[in-house]
């Protein structure tokens, strides 16, 4: 997902407008508009501000990497804590979240649960 799309997401996600986040940001509405539709860039300083206010890291920001989506149905019925867990896991960098899935997976094997192969096939891959 492309930083335009993120920070759209990110943006509902936390309910906020683009005059809130223009506000916030001290910049234009149309400059927020402007990054939501590809036709600006934010400068290093700005994306910094931008980490800041939506709690996650620059590196969040700019990678391209497809998330998985929950549908609205989902996080409805989605525990608590398993949507903070989500919420945090999205934040951290991609390093972060491979080492993350690589535990993840070892303690699948310790509970004895079978079928989970993301990380034997990512490892192929890369």
């Amino acid at each position: 997902m492309a930083f335009a799309e993120k920070l759209k997401a990110l943006r509902h996600e936390k309910n906020m407008t683009q005059e809130y986040v223009a506000e916030r940001m001290n910049v234009a509405r149309s400059t927020i508009a402007g990054y939501e539709t590809k036709n600006r860039q934010p400068s290093h300083e700005k994306l910094s501000a931008f980490a800041s206010l939506f709690h996650v890291t620059i590196d969040y920001l700019l990678d391209d990497e497809e998330p998985s989506y929950i549908s609205i149905d989902e996080s409805r019925t989605m525990p608590d804590d398993a949507k903070e867990l989500l919420k945090r896991f999205r934040r951290l960098s991609i390093r972060s979240k491979k080492d993350l899935l690589k535990h993840l997976h070892l303690l699948e094997i310790r509970d004895g649960i079978e079928g989970s192969e993301t990380i034997e096939n990512e490892e192929e891959t890369n």
